[in-house]
């Protein structure tokens, strides 16, 4: 394959209620960002996996993943856990170690503690512990140095009613997109012996193009109406569906129960919903390159909300200053998507992203 064109960064996505003219502070301390990982069942306590309940600050959740490796003297691919956690901030979450048949010389785990690692709990289970095998993440979001306004005030409620466009956030892109220029490297050709590398890039470049496709509709301002050839999905689920673009499916569209999916580009062939739509092909016209890159490479095509909405939403002011949220949102959704529709966010640390 020929060298790919790059794509630009930084993108300039659109935004559902127009950008925020309103600017906060994100990250000035570690508590500002407290995630939660929910899984959803509880371990059955045997088994050949050893689950960790861990808290990290500032620390990469890789990074934690290949140090549990080395401290159980295991291959660091025995270790894994559901989902990527940002480094700056307070996280919980999940970690497995694959140890068949080593109860008897399974490590003492609490000897990891630090002041930025605490294990809670250790138990066994008898399946992996896979990449989306959790149910949600919870948050707290500290914004500091905001000014409180009638304008944002009406944010937060459309927010909580409506929901925000369901981008991938620029974590996933690395830093100043480099996840992006990588993709293009292995794209165009050259091997990347790195496991986890490797699926980052390609995990950037289709993000990469859902964004683009979502943008595209938000700017139009279809992202939450029912178009012809729309495949949707329960706001409560992750199993697409198709239906006629009629009022019934817009009446639930408006009530929060479904929304429009977009196309997460791969190999298709895995039903209807694994093809783009008519709509999606014309957001994506001049991808063409990229998008036979990500089919060859064998990245099974997908569908993805077009909508976030945040369960549990709650805001308040700690001082007249400080703006605190709280709300859950389903795996693989993005706390910085909801934050982008209310302020531009000052990051202190966004050059490490």
């Amino acid at each position: 394959m020929t060298q790919l064109a790059a794509l630009a960064w930084p993108a300039a996505w659109h935004y559902a209620m127009g950008e925020p003219t309103q600017t906060a502070v994100f990250k000035q301390h570690w508590q500002d960002f407290q995630v939660f990982e929910q899984l959803g069942f509880v371990p059955s306590g045997a088994g050949e996996h050893v689950y960790l309940d861990i808290t990290k600050i500032d620390t990469n959740t890789d990074y934690l993943a290949r140090q549990l490796a080395k401290h159980a003297n295991v291959p660091s691919r025995q270790v894994t856990y559901s989902g990527l956690k940002d480094r700056h901030g307070v996280t919980r979450q999940w970690f497995a170690v694959h140890m068949p048949g080593k109860a008897a010389l399974e490590p003492d785990w609490h000897l990891l503690a630090s002041p930025k690692i605490h294990v809670h709990t250790v138990t066994r289970h008898h399946k992996k512990l896979r990449i989306g095998t959790h149910e949600s993440n919870h948050f707290v979001v500290r914004l500091g140095e905001v000014a409180a306004s009638d304008k944002l005030e009406q944010r937060l409620h459309i927010i909580g009613q409506q929901g925000v466009p369901n981008y991938f956030g620029e974590q996933r892109f690395g830093q100043q997109g480099s996840n992006l220029t990588m993709a293009a490297r292995l794209l165009s050709g050259e091997r990347i012996k790195d496991r986890f590398q490797q699926g980052m890039a390609m995990s950037a470049a289709r993000s990469y193009m859902f964004n683009q496709l979502l943008s595209e509709r938000v700017a139009k301002g279809n992202w939450l109406t029912a178009m012809a050839g729309d495949f949707y999905i329960p706001s409560d689920g992750y199993n697409p569906f198709k239906a006629a673009a009629d009022v019934q499916i817009q009446a639930a569209i408006e009530a929060g129960e479904i929304c429009p999916t977009g196309w997460l580009a791969g190999s298709s062939g895995r039903g209807q919903s694994s093809y783009p739509t008519p709509l999606e092909q014309h957001c994506l016209q001049g991808y063409g390159d990229w998008l036979e890159g990500l089919a060859k490479l064998r990245l099974q095509a997908d569908r993805r909300a077009l909508r976030l909405l945040p369960m549990d939403w709650q805001w308040q002011w700690l001082d007249n200053r400080v703006l605190e949220l709280r709300f859950a949102l389903l795996r693989g959704a993005y706390a910085t998507s909801v934050l982008r529709e209310l302020v531009c966010t000052l990051n202190p640390h966004r050059q490490d992203l």
